[in-house]
């Protein structure tokens, strides 16, 4: 079995794009499950039904688990070893930078994010998450630039702890989801550049931590 994981920003981006129907597109050509942890789903439907601006778009996710093309992950693993595990990691990242000046630590990792690192570590299957947060993302894939970019960020000097990895996880943007989905033809949109320009740019505007440069990219491979 494999798994999708899927992080609460690309959810919310592809929601605000008029684009959550490539999801479930994509879940029937799937060899696995979509996975959504309880962190997210308050992120992303719980939280925000709540508020009138936010309603719609909570009810079009909450649709995506009732259909069950979204899987609650405490539903697979044990909601409190899944919590243990989630606490561990949030543990782990915040000790990964800390302010030069006093050694106060920095918090990296919001308890969503961690949560879907956290059923990967435990579901003990080829899984991979789906996250657009450039920080998480510069955690598991480039490490050594972390720093840089929160120095950056914080505009002061920090340290780095090397010796704490991340580096064991799969990761994917809503981007590039996007773009298997155009492959496919499975975005519910005419196969052309323009559809594909769009649902790129759409994305970037609505959160995807991706550069220009990274989206043209993405559309010369599929020239």
């Amino acid at each position: 079995m494999k798994y999708l994981v899927f992080d609460a920003g690309p959810l919310i981006s592809l929601t605000m794009n008029g684009l959550l129907q490539v999801i479930e597109n994509l879940k029937k050509n799937f060899l696995g499950e979509f996975i959504i942890t309880s962190s997210v789903k308050y992120e992303v439907v719980d939280r925000p039904i709540k508020v009138k601006r936010y309603k719609l778009e909570a009810i079009k996710i909450q649709d995506l688990i009732d259909k069950k093309v979204l899987k609650i992950a405490e539903n697979l693993i044990p909601e409190d070893k899944l919590r243990r595990e989630t606490q561990k990691i949030l543990r782990n990242s915040d000790s990964v930078i800390s302010y030069h000046s006093d050694g106060k630590k920095i918090k990296i990792l919001q308890e969503g994010e961690a949560s879907c690192l956290a059923f990967c570590n435990l579901i003990g299957a080829d899984s991979m998450i789906v996250i657009d947060e450039r920080t998480t993302r510069f955690l598991i894939e480039k490490p050594e630039k972390l720093e840089e970019l929160m120095e950056k960020k914080l505009h002061t000097n920090l340290d780095f702890n090397s010796s704490i990895s991340f580096r064991n996880y799969k990761i994917i943007r809503s981007a590039e989801l996007l773009y298997i989905a155009y492959k496919k033809d499975l975005t519910g949109l005419a196969k052309n550049k323009d559809s594909l320009d769009a649902m790129l740019y759409g994305v970037k505007f609505k959160g995807t931590a991706i550069s220009v440069k990274e989206i043209e990219a993405i559309k010369q491979m599929s020239y």
